[in-house]
């Protein structure tokens, strides 16, 4: 390949990369990852905390523009899935690995060549948006039969403290 065949190469791609960048697709997706705290970008995007995503775009994204979202990607739909139009019939692969992601599983299959082990690290990732909890920080519901007296005491012990009965159940299992 002669020099000015290489030089032609390189000026495409960069005008490929250029409009790329200025995709609606791109913008949306980076705008909600950046604004939630998944990722970081030096370059001008507006946040965009409250978008709902399709997954085919932020997949576009992830394989043409910014490989890291494709990282993120089953991380963001299991924590924040109500951002994203996830169907199990048309988006096997990352149904799988969203699954794979809830039931904490040690190793699993590659999503679009991501490996599991790259991944798997964004589900406990702190978010800016405080209200949004890591995955094994997500409180369970369970239903205990008490007896009153024993009722009493940690209505008792909740004023003192001045917390939930929750909190005070919590703190005692925990010293314990």
């Amino acid at each position: 390949m002669s020099n000015d065949q290489l030089l032609k190469r390189i000026k495409r791609k960069a005008a490929q990369e250029r409009k790329n960048l200025r995709d609606p697709r791109f913008l949306d997706v980076m705008g909600f990852l950046v604004a939630k705290g998944f990722l970081s970008t030096n370059l001008a995007v507006t946040l965009l905390p409250n978008k709902r995503l399709r997954v085919e775009d932020a997949i576009w994204v992830g394989t043409h523009v910014e490989p890291r979202v494709l990282e993120v990607l089953p991380a963001a739909v299991l924590r924040l899935g109500r951002h994203f139009d996830l169907d199990v019939e048309r988006h096997r692969e990352l149904w799988g690995a969203v699954e794979l992601l809830r039931k904490r599983a040690q190793t699993g299959v590659a999503f679009l060549g991501v490996p599991y082990e790259k991944y798997k690290i964004w589900v406990d990732l702190p978010l800016r948006d405080g209200r949004t909890k890591a995955h094994s920080q997500k409180k369970v519901v369970r239903t205990f039969r008490l007896d009153p007296g024993a009722l009493e005491r940690l209505a008792k012990l909740s004023r003192e403290n001045r917390c939930t009965a929750t909190e005070t159940l919590e703190r005692l299992l925990l010293e314990a």
